[in-house]
């Protein structure tokens, strides 16, 4: 067990809508067991979380120069005896941490879990955009080939980065995201509907995302357009912010589809039990994904979802939810299934209780555990997170 830990968050925001807010519990748990340091990049906020943990925080925005503080953060800390650095998603605290180690000896873990050669600009973008990808891209594979493990969330990311960026697998560790299933059973439905104003018996469909083209949000006026094909009335909840809202909205008016969509905009991640718990139906059409955290919180509170089978949703899933996972860009299996779900009582009920085994394997204690023996060089094979199921909630 490692005498104490350096862990890099990307952001500390209590009012998060991002999966971070997930991340600070867990450290609060984590320091229980290893004393912890939490290097954070960007902060707001109270920055008292709680449960003994320590902040520093870093100063520097632009990424040279953030990367020269986190250089002498983590010297420090080396100085100190610490051995063991963890880095969430941040390329400049991996970089880093990894030149520390491989100087100073230790070891850097780096969490990274997403399809980022996605979205690679064509010929046609801005000669400054292509540029910025290639930059990013270039700065994210080194900082995979220096770290020491890199670790993600399922296997067929895993196979993603070790393709991808030609790494070897054994350089590859997995530990899946995690959710606490209680969390998002705290609200009944007609609680819920009558906290966001919603009709008891209206059809809801939720979209609670980054609204992007990349989670999908331009599909979302064809898809009501399909749906709307076969239900008199219903309520398309959209959740979120981000830079295709505006544009959202604008081609919504134009198709005259105000009357199905109900805007909600920025949410943090503390009040979205509610409005899980408020849907029939989860919708995640999004064209890129890892280890999507929005499908654990979907099976904890018991509302089925449909969603493109991108980056690993099918390691998220279980083989009875295998119906609702449809082939990227297929809108016409898309909304036939989310309306047979919405319809199909048996189906519906099966898709609910699957869901709810599923993602006890997935809970915040198992992969608490997982994660300290990570730290201790007994990483877990895919099959430990693949054990006995628990019972379906009442």
């Amino acid at each position: 067990m490692p005498k104490e830990l350096v862990y890099l968050l990307p952001t500390y925001d209590p009012e998060s809508a991002e999966h971070f807010y997930h991340l600070y519990d867990f450290l609060r748990g984590l320091h229980d067991q290893i004393p912890l340091i939490v290097v954070v990049e960007r902060m707001s906020g109270p920055q008292r979380p709680g449960g003994g943990l320590r902040l520093i925080r870093v100063h520097a925005r632009p990424p040279a120069v953030r990367l020269c503080e986190e250089l002498f953060l983590f010297f420090c800390a080396r100085l100190r005896g610490v051995r063991k650095f963890y880095v969430h998603y941040s390329y400049t605290g991996a970089i880093a941490a990894s030149l520390v180690v491989r100087v100073l000896g230790g070891e850097c873990f780096y969490w990274n879990c997403g399809l980022y050669k996605a979205f690679t600009p064509g010929r046609r973008a801005p000669l400054r955009e292509r540029l910025a990808h290639t930059r990013q891209v270039w700065l994210l594979e080194l900082s995979l080939r220096l770290c020491t493990w890199l670790v993600t969330g399922s296997p067929r990311m895993a196979e993603y980065y070790a393709r991808g960026a030609h790494l070897p697998m054994g350089k590859i560790r997995l530990l899946p995201n995690f959710v606490q299933a209680k969390r998002f059973q705290s609200v009944g439905r007609e609680e819920a509907r009558r906290q966001l104003g919603l009709a008891p018996s209206q059809p809801v469909f939720l979209f609670l995302h980054r609204v992007s083209l990349r989670k999908g949000a331009g599909y979302l006026p064809q898809l009501a357009e399909q749906l709307s094909g076969q239900l008199k009335s219903f309520t398309l909840l959209v959740a979120g912010d981000g830079p295709y809202l505006p544009e959202l909205r604008a081609r919504v008016l134009e198709r005259h589809l105000t009357d199905y969509f109900d805007f909600r905009g920025w949410v943090p991640n503390r009040e979205v039990p509610v409005l899980f718990r408020a849907a029939d139906v989860y919708l995640m059409p999004s064209q890129e994904e890892g280890f999507p955290h929005v499908l654990l919180e979907a099976m904890a509170a018991g509302c089925p979802f449909v969603a493109f089978d991108v980056g690993g949703v099918r390691d998220v899933v279980s083989p009875g939810q295998l119906p609702s996972i449809v082939l990227p860009g297929d809108l016409d299996r898309f909304a036939s299934q989310s309306l047979r779900v919405l319809a199909d009582l048996p189906e519906r009920r099966a898709l609910v209780e699957n869901g709810y085994r599923r993602v006890q394997r997935f809970s915040q204690e198992r992969v608490s555990r997982a994660f300290i023996d990570l730290l201790r060089g007994h990483p877990h094979a895919w099959s430990e997170f693949q054990g006995k199921e628990g019972p379906v909630p009442s």
